[in-house]
């Protein structure tokens, strides 16, 4: 079957080979910008690899519509190369100069007087099958060094008759070194080319992130002491070129083979950046260039929320402590996310699980409709490798972006009305009541940043502030208090029945209270706060973080607090919490509305969390009594850790 496949194709190529050549240069060119063009539309796989290639190294310097633009381009310049491969025997010595203009052949004379040969290197630009005829055509013998097609065998063979017809020889990749070695040593030209080392190749910047560099020519060259020479073809207008020759490459040589090679591969790479950077459509952005990369980007979708960019924070901070693991250098990036309008915002995310498919080619297109033109500027400035958003309101832009940019998708917390199946992870909690599926990975709190050392930086941050702290060394009592939510209040009833609580526990048992607020508590909390704490000898710390934003209280006071009495209203600083090892209090919220969904599922967490003795849930009049059998060990909590679940999860999609 194999072999019928490999004549079949054979005949078909060949057939079309014959055709093309019985039609004007012109026309044959034009044939080709149309097959391009219909496979810019028809071969999406292809499409969507070109134009990542392209937003990979423009996504800084050109828009979304330009890449796009870019990527249709290429695929009819291609499709001229092809049609060019196929005319191939129609070059000949009388009419090649109608076809090549050539630009530095004295550098080749040059360099062939050492006598040790001539490298001519090249990557794959432009139409590279008539610039590897050049040499053959200036009287020099010449050999293209070439990588066999095995599985199709009688077309690689009719591809390199169609190469020999005009004197250059074939040397196939893996059997033919010995040859090559020999054709050097006789002062002969050979061709190579640079920038597709794979897995064997060197690892080199090539627009901002690493790629893999063949390494063969260099090594021969300084092994043999062979003359390099750099060699460009660019199309100037219709079938006709330029073939660019460089003054042979300066090698540098001290001795340290695999040093020596990496630099003079440093003088190669700017060379071909800049040549790619002025007609980006000439080079061959089909094969994965970045594949071999020990660098990854991992963007943080932020809807402006702390508790969720913290949540986002922690799972890129797992997710690079894995990357690293495995020899990956790692980069993380927080986006900003703003919609238009809260009416932008729902109508984005209630059209896309309708309209996905239909976007296939246009979903940047899609996204700054409804994105700020500064947000839009933002989210498709970088080229991921992974993304990570956490709530409904960023999901949507995580599962385009990732789609557009083949990166790896994970939410956290439920992605709204997209289906869970659309990411490569889902963090959820286990109140989610979610079933288990390959791709969700449940946790009991939310993902945090709290660990040891954290901990320990947070506190030395904080007694540097606040050096008083210092001294004293009584039991310290922390209180994270929150503010309003959507479907919560934190009611001054209740926040005033809890300072008591912690004045009566501090004046009998002689405990020191830290206590911090955040940006959501509201104004006549922070007076309650003030009034009553501002002046209490046994209140160590008050930060009202509207008034003054302590960027380590909270880490700080976890750090050095003996137990911790934290509001309701929050999931993760509720987690943060019991992730930090000490006791920790929870007192329940009002609910607004005392049938919402959303409230009885914030208060199922921190009753499975009770249940699970993570924390210990307690009405404010009961807070005392609650925090002096915490003191005297009479009541043990079991410090919650959700690290090795998400590490497990995450580790299945690297």
């Amino acid at each position: 079957m194999n072999s019928l496949i490999d004549y079949l194709v054979y005949l078909i190529v060949r057939s079309i080979s014959l055709f093309i050549r019985f039609l004007p240069a012109g026309m044959a060119l034009g044939v080709g910008r149309v097959t391009g063009l219909i496979a810019y539309y028809v071969d999406i796989k292809r499409k969507s690899l070109v134009y990542l290639n392209l937003k990979v190294a423009f996504a800084q310097d050109k828009k979304p519509c330009e890449i796009k633009r870019l990527t249709k381009q290429f695929f009819m310049n291609f499709g001229q190369n092809i049609i060019e491969l196929l005319r191939l025997p129609l070059m000949n010595t009388q009419n090649f100069e109608d076809f090549v203009e050539v630009e530095g052949k004295e550098n080749v004379d040059e360099a062939a007087k050492k006598g040790n040969g001539v490298i001519l290197l090249a990557m794959h630009y432009g139409s590279w099958e008539i610039a590897s005829l050049a040499p053959a055509m200036m009287g020099r013998p010449y050999k293209v060094f070439v990588k066999p097609q095995p599985r199709f065998k009688r077309l690689d063979n009719l591809l390199n008759s169609y190469r020999t017809r005009t004197g250059a020889d074939i040397i196939e990749r893996g059997i033919g070194v010995r040859g090559l070695i020999n054709c050097l040593k006789n002062n002969e030209v050979i061709g190579m080319v640079v920038d597709q080392g794979g897995r064997d190749g060197m690892l080199m910047p090539f627009f901002d992130r690493q790629a893999s560099m063949a390494v063969g020519a260099i090594r021969l060259a300084l092994k043999m002491d062979v003359a390099i020479c750099f060699s460009i073809i660019v199309r100037q207008n219709g079938f006709r070129h330029r073939l660019t020759i460089h003054e042979p490459l300066k090698l540098i040589k001290t001795g340290n083979m695999e040093s020596d090679i990496k630099a003079n591969l440093s003088q190669l790479t700017p060379l071909m950046e800049d040549y790619i950077r002025k007609c980006p459509q000439e080079y061959m952005w089909f094969y994965k260039i970045w594949k071999y990369s020990k660098e990854s980007v991992i963007v943080i979708l932020n809807d402006e929320k702390t508790g969720h960019l913290r949540q986002s924070q922690a799972t890129a901070r797992c997710l690079a402590t894995l990357l690293q693991k495995k020899g990956m250098k790692t980069e993380i990036k927080t986006f900003d996310v703003n919609y238009k309008s809260v009416f932008a915002q729902t109508f984005f995310s209630l059209l896309i699980p309708l309209v996905h498919n239909v976007l296939y080619t246009n979903r940047l297109g899609f996204v700054k409709g409804f994105l700020t033109r500064e947000s839009f500027q933002r989210v498709v400035s970088s080229k991921a490798d992974f993304i990570i958003s956490c709530g409904s309101s960023t999901a949507g832009l995580n599962y385009l972006l990732s789609e557009d940019q083949q990166a790896k998708s994970i939410a956290i917390l439920k992605p709204g009305l997209l289906s869970i199946k659309k990411f490569d992870a889902v963090i959820l909690p286990q109140h989610d009541k979610s079933k288990p599926k390959e791709n969700v990975i449940i946790t009991k709190g939310a993902p945090n940043l709290i660990t040891k050392k954290y901990l320990e930086e947070q506190s030395e941050q904080l007694l540097k502030r606040f050096s008083h702290l210092k001294i004293g060394g009584g039991y310290k009592v922390g209180l994270l208090l929150g503010g309003d939510t959507k479907n919560h209040i934190l009611s001054e009833k209740s926040v005033r029945i809890v300072i008591n609580q912690l004045k009566e526990l501090a004046n009998e048992e002689k405990v020191e209270l830290l206590v911090t607020t955040s940006r959501r508590t509201p104004v006549k909390i922070e007076s309650l706060l003030q009034r009553e704490l501002r002046k209490y000898l046994r209140c160590r710390l008050l930060i009202i973080a509207n008034h003054h934003n302590v960027s380590e209280a909270v880490g700080g006071i976890l750090g050095v607090a003996d137990a911790v009495v934290v509001s309701g209203d929050s999931i993760s600083m509720i987690s943060e919490a019991a992730s930090s090892g000490k006791p920790t209090l929870v007192f329940p919220m009002e609910e607004r509305l005392k049938s919402a969904k959303i409230a009885s599922k914030h208060n199922r967490f921190i009753d499975i969390l009770n249940e699970q003795n993570f924390i210990l849930s307690t009405e404010p009049q009961n807070l005392k009594e609650s925090l002096y059998n915490i003191a005297k060990n009479k009541i043990q909590l079991i410090k919650l850790n959700d690290n090795p679940s998400i590490e497990e999860g995450l580790s299945n999609i690297i």
